[in-house]
This record gives C-alpha cells, sequence and structure tokens, in this order.
C-alpha cells in the first residue's frame, strides 16, 4: 500500500507536559496524522491564521474562557465546546492563555485509493460524508467523546508498538472517535442552566461596568452560591469577581486607546478611584494605564 505524501503542517510533533502532537499513521491510521492534547501551564504566544489543507481540525475545549476566529467571524469557545474547521478554512485560536486545556486532531479526508480504517468503500463514503457535512461548526461536545480521546491518548502511552493488538484497537477507538463527533454535532440538547450561565458571562463581557453580586446571580439560575461558584469557574476558568475585572481592564484598555481620562474609565468601569483601577491594571498587564497607552 502506498503511503501518501507528508503534510505540511503549521506545528511540530512533540510530547511534553504542556503540549503533545501525536501521529497514527505509523500505526497504519493514515486518517488521524495529528492528535493533539494542551495543557498550558504558561501562556503561550497569539498563533496567527492558519489552514489545513487535505483535513479537518476537530477541538474539543476542557478549560478556558476562549474564542475561535475565522476570517469571517468570532465564536465564543468554552468548556464542553467543539469547533471544527474545513479544509479551506482560514482560523486560528484567539489565545493560548495559561489554564488553557483542550483535546484535538486532524482528520485527513481520504483520496481514492487511500483507505479509511480498513472500512469497506460504502462504509467509508458514509463516515466520510457525516464528517465533511456536520450540520454545525460549534457545538456541544459529549461525555463520550472526552473519554475516547482520553482513551486514544492511553492506547498510544501502553500499547507495544508495531503489535496487532495496539493497530486494532487504536483503530477501533479512532473509528468510534469519529461516530461520536458525528452524534454529538447533530444533538441539539443542552443544558438549560448552562444556557442561562452563558447568558450571564456574555452580559458581563458586554457590560463590565455593571455589579454582579453572587446571591443574586446565583439566585437567577436557581443555583446554591457555591454551585454557581463551581459551574462559573468550569466555564470560564475564573471566579466570577476575576472574570468582571478581567473584562473592565480588557474595557480599559479600548477606551485608554481611545485618550478618555483614567479618571472618567474609572468612574464608568465601577472602580472607587483612579489609583484602584491603575493597581488593578498594573496587577493585570504589568503596566501603569499610561506607561500601556504610551506603547499601544
Amino acid at each position: 500500500m502506498r503511503k501518501r505524501p507528508p503534510l505540511k503542517l503549521s506545528f511540530e510533533y512533540m510530547d511534553t507536559p504542556e503540549r503533545r502532537v501525536l501521529s497514527l499513521e505509523p500505526d497504519g491510521i493514515w486518517c488521524l496524522p495529528v492528535i493533539g492534547y494542551d495543557s498550558y501551564r504558561t501562556r503561550w504566544a497569539e498563533p496567527p491564521f492558519h489552514v489545513h489543507k487535505e483535513c479537518l481540525e476537530v477541538t474539543l475545549c476542557l478549560r478556558g474562557d476562549l474564542e475561535f476566529e475565522t476570517k469571517e467571524r468570532t465564536y465564543p469557545f468554552r468548556p464542553g465546546a467543539m469547533f471544527v474547521s474545513g479544509p479551506k478554512d482560514v482560523h486560528r485560536l484567539k489565545a493560548y492563555p495559561k489554564g488553557l486545556s483542550k483535546y484535538w486532531f486532524l482528520f485527513r479526508i481520504p483520496k481514492r485509493g487511500f483507505p479509511l480504517l480498513n472500512l469497506p468503500s460504502d462504509e467509508a463514503q458514509t463516515l466520510i460524508q457525516a464528517l465533511t457535512h456536520l450540520p454545525n461548526r460549534l457545538f456541544t461536545g459529549s461525555d463520550e467523546v472526552r473519554r475516547l480521546f482520553k482513551k486514544l491518548f492511553h492506547q498510544c502511552d501502553t500499547l507495544p508498538p508495531g503489535t496487532p493488538e495496539r493497530s486494532l484497537r487504536l483503530r477501533a477507538t479512532a473509528l468510534a472517535l469519529l461516530l461520536a463527533v458525528i452524534d454529538a454535532s447533530r444533538s441539539s440538547l443542552r443544558d438549560r442552566v448552562e444556557v442561562r450561565l452563558q447568558n450571564i458571562v456574555d452580559d458581563m463581557r458586554e457590560h463590565p461596568e455593571r455589579d454582579y453580586p453572587l446571591d443574586q446571580t446565583a439566585e437567577r439560575l436557581g443555583l446554591s452560591p457555591s454551585n454557581m461558584l463551581v459551574r462559573f469557574k468550569r466555564l470560564t476558568g475564573l471566579p466570577p469577581h476575576a472574570f468582571l475585572l478581567a473584562q473592565r481592564i480588557a474595557k480599559a484598555k479600548e477606551m485608554l486607546a481611545e485618550s478618555i481620562p483614567v479618571a472618567t474609565i474609572a468612574h464608568k468601569l465601577g472602580f472607587a478611584t483612579s489609583q484602584h483601577l491603575s493597581n488593578h491594571f498594573k496587577a493585570s498587564t504589568g503596566l501603569s494605564p499610561s506607561e500601556w497607552k504610551r506603547k499601544n
């Protein structure tokens, strides 16, 4: 069986505590040239826009308040969400902050003459059609998708290379993962509490000048304050107060760029004094508002 030419990747294969980028091609699984797991302990540089020719990129967010950006629009990417980009989609994850955690893979769309997981041709075409015509590019993942990602990496780590059992089990898990992604994309069910919580998070982004008392916010959701805290941190990666403060600092940057005085910004964003704003701004950026404005 002839081997397809290697992909031109915008990243390198590696296996470190923060970033695992492996290939299943050596195991005969040509459709998965990349499986990845990221768990960043530090902030990584903002990536450039890129495209994966011949491939779908499928990403499951595990932790972080993230955004996927295409040339057309920006998609919120929160824990439990999945994002799929096609072989012609120019895209990027907008930032790689500390604490980010995600699973991802590249599915190399087979061309004529190349097998897909040893499936009969009609089954292979059915699978390819389903993967390349998902109803949504952003959708809620499932526990099954998460479990199969984890299982795939565990098998890579524990099954002896070059053995029939390794090839068999990896192929079976890869097929199950692809089918689970299809199932997740077709499901329209979402947790109502999570929807309401997401609305609150979106409101905090849009109106960081407002106050969001914990007790009142939890009451709106029908949750206890402690349960609300757990759900909020799972969704954004931060407690409510820290998340709101981050939104206020982000808004302060926008206002500084418009040459609005620091005292006015502090008043409009709910800081007690301009010094109060300056203290938080420097703690977040390492610069005072005036220093930040000079450099930007």
